[in-house]
């Protein structure tokens, strides 16, 4: 069964006349994972797009994530663009394996969500055998890593990392300037085949020229709308 993931928003104790730099703490109520809830708290947003906010796609691509449940067990997702990291965290704690990358100023956010849930990667010694010779499983986990996209010492260490089951991103859609550098990343990083793609977004006019581009290296799903405005599209990587 489908389950959706409840928002509850929190505001911290701050004037209402307070401007873009008010942090926000929001708890994302977790049914059926390993954890009852997340707590993600946004950073310093100083400008209108920052990556330090929650933004309506992240939270519909946490609902996403929760949605997958136990089938995210044991995966390696990669988040780009992980900002606060809602999303990347909502699949650590229904057991994946999570890289949250962004760029180096948003990591001590991203480290502090992650130390905040208790998704730090576990100890060997807290690991369970798996089932008929199948790894062991540790817990679901996340760790935070600089990722500037297109960057050739960047894509080799993250690279390092995988492969990768799943690479999400959330509000990635709304500069086509950076688009071949976003789509010579997820070319990189996806193995052909195998890796899927998870994208949410507000719709924009400019991702039809993403997606469009994408064409050429990724089986392009159609765009489904899972929230007011807010769509998603899954792509594959072509063998």
């Amino acid at each position: 069964m489908h389950q959706r993931v409840s928002l509850a928003l929190l505001l911290l104790a701050v004037p209402h006349t307070a401007s873009l730099a008010t942090p926000v703490l929001e708890t994302v109520a977790l049914r059926g994972a390993a954890s009852s809830s997340l707590r993600v708290v946004e950073g310093q947003a100083d400008t209108i797009d920052s990556g330090a906010r929650i933004w309506d796609s992240g939270r519909e691509m946490a609902a996403l994530l929760q949605q997958q449940g136990e089938s995210l067990r044991g995966k390696r997702v990669l988040e780009l663009g992980a900002g606060t990291g809602i999303g990347g965290l909502s699949a650590a704690a229904c057991g994946a394996d999570v890289l949250l990358s962004d760029q180096a100023h948003m990591l001590p956010l991203l480290n502090e969500n992650i130390i905040a849930n208790g998704l730090q990667r576990r100890d060997a010694d807290t690991c369970v055998l798996g089932e008929d010779g199948a790894p062991p499983f540790c817990g679901g986990s996340a760790v935070a890593t600089q990722l500037l996209w297109g960057d050739a010492s960047d894509l080799e260490r993250v690279r390092a990392s995988g492969p990768f089951d799943l690479l999400v991103g959330s509000d990635l859609l709304y500069a086509p300037h950076v688009f071949p550098l976003l789509l010579d990343t997820l070319v990189e990083l996806c193995t052909p085949g195998v890796t899927e793609v998870l994208l949410t977004y507000p719709t924009r006019y400019t991702e039809d020229i993403f997606f469009g581009d994408a064409e050429e290296y990724f089986d392009v799903g159609y765009a489904d709308e899972v929230g007011c405005n807010i769509y998603s599209t899954r792509m594959k990587r072509l063998a």
